[in-house]
């Protein structure tokens, strides 16, 4: 068995600084401005572990500029996430730095793959747009490397947050479909499990106004799986889902809203309320979660719950900076900055119709 090579993570880890310092220090000690015992104390480690630099073979190997954010997103497809990576880029170049956007399709595997892919790349940092599967190895990894998670309040991750309170979304939607008068609603998802927690917790701050202030009232819940390869596949997923699902609740007589569990979904649910002959909001009303640029045209003005995006992709780059620049590894001081989610009444929701 051939004996492991140290790295330059294993440098970081002992000499009490972030990989991207050492990638700096050994890399560009021309460019590297950090205090002389900070240098040293990396060339030491270096030097005690019999680091070695990694002669490039092939073109396989690879590495990064000195100053790249690494963003992942689960889909670029969604519009939430190319915003969200967009405003993340944009405050990014501002200061600097560039940036590589990687899709993970909600696979555990894929997820972990980048991260190995990038862990010896000379990374500054990476940005997760969503709430990583591999919690524990980005936790690990944030030991080295900056980490910036943008998630949920109702998540815990041991690393810098940027979130929003998913359980007071859903409840915001559900305040505002009792107040026009909708006691028998649908809520639809794309996957709902505990690895796609937001989803869950949207739903869960529907059910407990309901239970609160129409317990004699419905959520009717419909969920399709998507695997990964149907995310890479097809582009249109969330939509697709969207209509199949709402085709089957207009079966319900006595539904007369419908929640999905985002815009996207919420289209393909307009789309399909429409082509059955029934009107929205007259007939059935919906309502979505992101409140996406596109929600506004006038030919879908959907009553959303507004998420901030581009807010959350700027602060977060700034958390980031801030523990690039300090070099320092994180230890018990955690970064949350949260948002308070935002009804956006629109045109797509108004009171029941006669049941």
């Amino acid at each position: 068995m051939s004996e492991r090579h140290p790295t330059t993570f294993d440098i970081a880890r002992l000499a009490g600084v972030s990989q991207s310092a050492v990638s700096m220090i050994l890399n560009h000690p021309d460019q590297a401005h950090f205090l002389p015992d900070t240098i040293q104390r990396v060339l030491a480690t270096a030097e005690e572990l019999g680091y070695k630099k990694r002669a490039r073979v092939n073109q396989s190997s690879f590495s990064l500029q000195k100053e790249t954010i690494l963003i992942l997103c689960p889909v670029i497809s969604n519009p939430y996430y190319s915003a969200l990576a967009q405003s993340i880029e944009q405050e990014a170049s501002a200061k600097g730095y560039s940036t590589v956007v990687c899709n993970t399709y909600r696979d555990i595997r894929r997820e972990q793959r980048i991260l190995a892919q990038f862990s010896e790349s000379g990374l500054c940092g990476i940005i997760f747009t969503f709430v990583p599967q591999s919690c524990a190895l980005v936790e690990e990894m944030n030991q080295t490397v900056p980490v910036v998670v943008i998630g949920d309040r109702n998540t815990s991750i041991n690393v810098d947050t940027v979130e929003i309170d998913s359980i007071r979304s859903g409840t915001l939607v559900g305040e505002h479909l009792l107040k026009l008068g909708h006691t028998d609603i649908a809520f639809l998802s794309t996957t709902l499990n505990e690895q796609n927690a937001v989803r869950l917790n949207r739903l869960e701050g529907i059910r407990q106004i309901y239970r609160k202030l129409c317990p004699q009232g419905s959520v009717t819940v419909s969920s399709r799986n998507v695997t990964s390869e149907e995310d890479l596949r097809d582009p249109l997923i969330e939509q697709n889902v969207g209509f199949q699902l709402a085709g089957k609740i207009l079966e319900h007589k006595k539904i007369t809203a419908i929640v999905a569990v985002n815009d996207m979904v919420a289209y393909g649910a307009m789309a399909a309320v429409l082509e059955a002959g029934f009107s929205i909001p007259k007939d059935y009303s919906v309502c979505g979660f992101d409140n996406i640029f596109s929600s506004q045209f006038p030919q879908i003005m959907l009553t959303s719950v507004e998420h901030f995006i581009r807010e959350k992709g700027c602060n977060a780059m700034n958390i980031l900076e801030g523990r690039i620049r300090s070099c320092k590894v994180q230890t018990e001081s955690i970064t949350r900055i949260e948002y308070q989610p935002r009804l956006i009444v629109r045109k797509s929701t108004a009171k029941p119709r006669a049941t």
